[in-house]
This record gives C-alpha cells, structure tokens and sequence, in this order.
C-alpha cells in the first residue's frame, strides 16, 4: 500500500501534551484575552500550543528553524487542521511573544493559572517562593520605551557571572505545579522580589484555604516580618546573622524526637520585628553526616591557611618580647578553635637598616624579637563546632504550628527548585533563549513556565488516577509503579507516528508503534488525550 508522501509525521508523547493544554484551556483563554488583529492562519493561542509543543519537544529549535522542526510533526493533529509548518514561522512566534509582552506576561499567566486552579483543584495550602537566573549570550535590543525587564549582569546562581542575566521568579504549590511567575531584570534583589511576589499572590488568588507562604532565609528581615505581620501564615529559614539565632543555634537545648526520626527539635519564641513568632532549631542527621564529613575534610587546609596567616603577621620580627607575646595573643582571641603547641620568642640583632650582609665595624645593631609559633586544635571547641553541625532554624507568625508540620511543610521547598531544574534542563531545551529583543525575552519566560504548568500538572494527575484506580503502570526497571515521572510517559510514547496510506484509492490514517500498553495509558489520562491518538481524528 502506497504511503501519502509528506504523511510519516511524529505524534510520540505530544499528544499527551497538547490533551493537558486542552483540558487547562489555554488556547481558548489566549484568543480570548489576545485575539489575533490581523489575517493569520495561526491565532496567538494555537502559536502559544506550538511554542509548548516545542518547548516540551526534547528537541531543539531556534525559533527561525520552527517550520523545519514542525516538518516531522503531526501539525494539522495536533494543533489544527489546516495548519502546515510552513505557517509555524519566525514571524508568527514573533508577533505571538509580541503580543503577549503588550499584554503583560505575568497578568496573562496568572489568568490561565486562576483558570487552571477551577478546572483541578490541586489545591493551594502550601505555596513556595523562589527565584532563578538565566544566563543569555549576545547583544539585546534596548530601543524600546518601555521594557519589561533588562538584560544584565548580576548574582547569578548558576555562577556565570560572566554572562548576563535575567532573573524567574516563580511560585509553586505544594504539587509542584507554578501558580504565579514574572519575568525580572537581572539584577533584581531576592529581598524585594519576595516580599512583593507575596503580596502580589494575596491579591490575586482568592481561597477558604488557610495558606503557608514558604521561601528561603532572603525573605526574612525586620522590614518584611513586620510589613507581613499576621495577615498571612509563613514559613522560611531564620538566618544565622541574626546574633539571637546565633545563641539558639549554639545552645544546648532539650531535643525532642520528630515524627521523621531523622530530625529533632527544640522550640523557642521570638517578636523579632515586632511580630510573635514561633522558631524551631532542628538537627538533621543526615545533613549532620555529610556536613561532618566536610568539615573534617577542611580541617588540616583551615590549619594551613591560618598557620600561614599568624606567620606573615609575625614574620617582621618585634621591638620586645612582651609584643611578640601580645600579637600572638590577640590573633588566639579572635581564633578561639586554636592552641598553640608550642612558642619560641627569639631574640635576634640585625642593622638598624634592615639590610642583609655583614655589619660594618663599630656599627650598632638593634635587638629584634622573632616568633616561632605552631598551632594545633583546641579539642573542646571542634568538638563543640561538630555538635552544631546539621542544625538550621525555621521561623514562622503562626504561634500554634506543629513543628512536625512545619518541618514537612518547608521540606516542600525543594519543589519549586525541582520546577527551576525541569526549566533549565537540557533534553527539553525550554530555556534555550535566542531572542535579540528584551520584551519578547520576558514573553518566552512565560512560556518557559507554562511548560512547566503543562508538565507538572499531568504527572501529578496521572498519579491522582493511578491511585484512585488502584493501577500501576511499568517504570524503567519494569517494576510496577504509581508514581511514574511525566517524563517516563514522554518517553514511553518516544516511537508513536502517523502515516496516511492509500488503500482502495481512499486516504487511510494509521497510527505506528501504539501498543496495548500505550492504549492503556492513553485511557487512564482521559478523553482529552485519547482522541489524539485515535483513528477517528
């Protein structure tokens, strides 16, 4: 049977993709929000679908490439009929991130976001703030009168600080999933950034729900505990620099067992910025462990390091012994986990001059005082420095939280970092930035985190319905399981294709690589998925 030429084009697990978009509504919501002004085929919605199907691809493609990258793709399936890859150009995407930085891309994502959170009730007790850098190469068009965000150098947590920047923030529930993002310039200050990002998702999302707002020590300071006050629940780490979290933190306290065993705690109160609050020291003792085995590591290059240091600052020699004594003295007090092991002060006469040689005859020579001085550890204070490894503070306004909670809640926070890791990973390629136009790079921001919404929200409704079902699916290791990553689907579709036969001189569609597996898989994601890998399409 011949085969339609053109016809052999991919589908894989981007049916999966484009089901969640449509089950989120985001096309809907974008043509509605941002209609198309002019004559195109392809609406700012269906451009937007496209993007997520690039993005989400695990295939590279630089914007000006699209239409060659949609050449093996199911378009007129997947996105609509009609649509060809050739319309899935350069121009089309430009005046797509166009549109959606006129709009705003914040004010856009938070929409399709309120929209998501009817539609799935993954809930919001728990929300977790943080922020990214991406770094970017290349010179950036700047001639705009208004820009979204700039494109600079700054604190770059990927430690480029060679490259320039812009900066994510991002807030994710307690599932993973984003519910609020904006594009930043790249040096703005997480301090700020926070705070603001706080009150900017009070505003917006309207709940019963008694919310945590959880984020990093950089939300934590006078300024912000008191501008929250007691309006809104949060979690974040107490940093050390605070002199009355440093005495907790060296204390001795009662520890108490946690429901985790692998933590202990002790409670302490605090009105640190005008506000009761409660703080929790907790020792890990897995952080302990392999904070110990750093630690001990770095011992003999610390004593190196400040062996030499005590050197060159006696090196010169001294004018009598008793100032010998009291330098050395002074630099122990400000280095209490040293002894000395031994100290030699010898006296020594040299010329006036400082110059090396024999002296001349009849020429007076000053007395000088050299120190020979080796250190070693003071063993009660390393071993008092070891007892305070693995400890770290939380802080919370709401008095009456159980610290087990609060220590399950804050743990949570990996979350949004596991969301910033799917962003900058390579085999999806959805950071990838080319753009030369600052506006449109804040617009691709958006679409970066909406990939991430489209991703995080089918892994976890996939595993919602594999434990209602009671079902299991087959992870790498062939092993049963119900809690497989949305990535593990993606791959599992890897091979899926569509080729169109001519049979009987009718056009027949026929889908390669589907197996009984598959079918299943496809059933239990529901009806929006389905009819993308069904004949009837």
């Amino acid at each position: 049977m011949p085969i339609v030429e053109n016809s052999n084009v991919t589908i894989a697990h981007l049916g999966i993709v484009v089901g969640m978009i449509d089950t989120l509504g985001i096309v809907e919501y974008i043509d509605k929000e941002i209609p198309k002004k002019r004559h195109h085929a392809v609406t700012h919605g269906e451009a937007t679908k496209a993007l997520l199907i690039n993005g989400l691809g695990y295939v590279e493609r630089r914007l000006f490439l699209m239409p060659e990258y949609f050449e093996d793709i199911a378009t007129e399936r997947l996105i609509k009929e009609g649509i060809k890859p050739d319309q899935l150009n350069q121009y089309v995407f430009g005046e797509c991130l166009d549109a959606i930085a006129a709009y705003g891309p914040t004010r856009l994502f938070t929409g399709i976001a309120l929209q998501m959170l009817s539609k799935t009730r993954t809930g919001t007790h728990r929300l977790h703030y943080d922020t990214t850098s991406i770094n970017v190469t290349g010179e950036y068009d700047s001639g705009f009168n208004t820009r979204l965000i700039q494109i600079v150098h700054g604190h770059s947590k990927d430690h480029r600080s060679d490259l320039k920047q812009f900066i994510i923030s991002l807030v994710t529930n307690q599932h993973g999933i984003p519910l609020f993002m904006e594009p930043l310039s790249g040096n703005e200050s997480d301090k700020k950034t926070l705070l603001r990002t706080i009150e900017e998702v009070r505003k917006n999302l309207v709940t019963e729900e008694t919310i945590y707002h959880m984020a990093d020590s950089a939300l934590y300071s006078a300024e912000n505990v008191a501008r929250l006050g007691d309006q809104c629940f949060w979690i974040t780490r107490v940093p050390e620099t605070i002199k009355e979290v440093q005495q907790i933190v060296q204390s001795n306290p009662d520890w108490i067992n946690c429901r985790d065993r692998r933590y202990k705690y002790a409670t302490f109160t605090s009105s640190y910025g005008g506000i009761p609050q409660r703080w929790v020291l907790f020792r890990s003792e897995e952080q302990y462990r392999k904070s110990l085995l750093t630690y001990e590591k770095n011992l003999e290059k610390d004593l190196q390091r400040d062996q030499t240091a005590l050197h060159k600052l006696c090196v010169k020699g001294f004018a009598c012994e008793a100032d010998a004594r009291m330098t050395v003295e002074r630099w122990l007090a400000k280095h209490p986990r040293y002894t000395l092991e031994h100290l030699d002060i010898l006296e020594k006469h040299q010329k006036s001059s400082g110059k090396r040689g024999r002296p001349k005859k009849d020429e007076t020579l000053e007395r000088v005082y050299h120190v020979d001085v080796c250190l070693t550890f003071d063993p009660i204070v390393i071993s008092h420095e070891k007892e305070l490894l693995g400890r770290f503070l939380l802080g919370s306004n709401d008095p009456t939280i159980d610290p087990d909670e609060m220590l399950e809640y804050y743990k949570e926070q990996s979350t949004v970092e596991r969301g910033f890791r799917f962003i900058k990973d390579g085999r999806f390629h959805v950071s990838e930035v080319y753009l030369e136009n600052e506006n449109r790079i804040a617009a691709l921001a958006m679409i970066m985190v909406l990939c991430l919404m489209v991703y995080s929200i089918t892994e976890w409704q996939f595993r919602n319905t594999l434990a209602t079902k009671n079902a299991t699916i087959r992870d790498q290791y062939k092993k049963p399981t119900r809690k497989p990553s949305a990535k593990w689907l993606y791959f599992l579709f890897r091979r899926v294709r569509q080729i169109d036969e001519i049979v009987d001189n009718s056009r027949v569609c026929r889908i390669l690589n589907y197996s009984s597996e598959l079918g299943d898989i496809v059933h239990l994601l529901g009806s929006p998925v389905e009819k993308y890998y069904s004949l009837k399409n």
